[in-house]
């Protein structure tokens, strides 16, 4: 807080060029409080010289007298009450900015933009977002949908602070962390013949019309169909640009199957159920994994990481 001097002296020794040091209002205050320097003095930890010495200087630097110095004490004139009564509101201000960033600075407030296709109705995603949610109450969460490369490009922006997608890939310019594996599932119209299957064998679904999004994770649901499948039969595919609900009410009509991540399987649709899909060796797992900037500097991002990597130690992935 800078207050022009009206006598005009110039720069007073212990301030900042002609500013108002906040330790000497802090002093005043703590004059005016007591009534006595002498008081003041000894609740500061200080010498009654060195008080009286810096409230003088604030004196000059105002021009003006803050006290009435009287036998039974000192007493803030006129002047010096409304100075003093001004000042305990600056540094109250000054105080509560001061906590607000200290709890920002230790991710305690702010915002965390998460970008991912994940389901939040069920699975590691949503225990993970309910963990943090749970002990960050005043930090905001906001979660952003799209496929893969519009997700990395919004990373990449500085518009989002995370994204969780499914892995391994490396991503250049970030950092990745392995987070957990899902069971591979395929939705089939409950009349299917694999409907009544424990675990359904991609070789059974060969033939099939595979339902994809051009949203979401639909990109890589092919690479995955297109994998698995028995090379000597060619995946076919028909893509539709609806939501991941939308594509498995498609599903409910008999269009075709559809592959997913098991947490996408936590909702009931009509006509559609959810089995495991897999091969001799069992189900066929997925890998999500969260990349981010390392650049970016949100200390709500950091404390999100750092509860990802202490789940992934403790239970061997979230």
């Amino acid at each position: 807080m800078a207050v022009e001097g009206k006598r005009g002296l110039g720069p007073v020794p212990g301030h900042l060029n002609g500013s108002i040091n906040l330790r000497t209002l802090q002093l005043a205050i703590h004059v005016e409080r007591h009534g006595s320097i002498r008081l003041a003095a000894k609740a500061a930890n200080i010498t009654a010289s060195v008080v009286s010495r810096r409230i003088a200087l604030l004196e000059d630097e105002l021009g003006v007298s803050l006290f009435e110095r009287r036998t039974s004490g000192l007493r803030p004139t006129a002047a010096g009450a409304r100075f003093l009564e001004a000042a305990r509101r600056m540094l109250a201000e000054l105080d509560g900015a001061a906590g607000a960033a200290r709890a920002a600075g230790s991710g305690l407030v702010g915002q965390l933009v998460i970008g991912t296709y994940f389901s939040a109705s069920s699975g590691r995603f949503r225990d993970a977002l309910l963990r943090f949610v749970a002990r960050n109450r005043h930090v905001e969460i906001s979660v952003v949908e799209g496929d893969r490369e519009h997700l990395l490009g919004e990373l990449r922006r500085g518009r989002t602070d995370v994204a969780i997608l499914l892995g391994p890939h490396d991503e250049t310019g970030l950092d990745r962390l392995a987070l957990w594996q899902e069971t591979g599932m395929v939705a089939l119209n409950e009349g299917h013949p694999l409907s009544a299957s424990d675990l359904v064998p991609w070789r059974g679904l060969a033939g099939e019309t595979f339902i994809t999004t051009s949203r979401g994770s639909g990109r890589e649901a092919r690479a995955t169909v297109q994998r698995m499948l028995p090379h000597e039969h060619p995946a076919r595919f028909a893509t539709h640009d609806v939501s991941r609900e939308g594509m498995f009410n498609l599903v409910g009509t008999g269009l075709g199957v559809a592959v997913l991540a098991e947490s996408a399987s936590g909702a009931s649709y009509p006509g559609v159920v959810f089995r495991p899909v897999g091969d001799e060796a069992g189900p066929t797992m997925v890998e999500a994994a969260a990349y981010w900037d390392p650049k970016r500097d949100n200390p709500a991002l950091r404390r999100f990481l750092a509860l990802l990597r202490a789940t992934q130690r403790s239970r061997g992935g979230v």
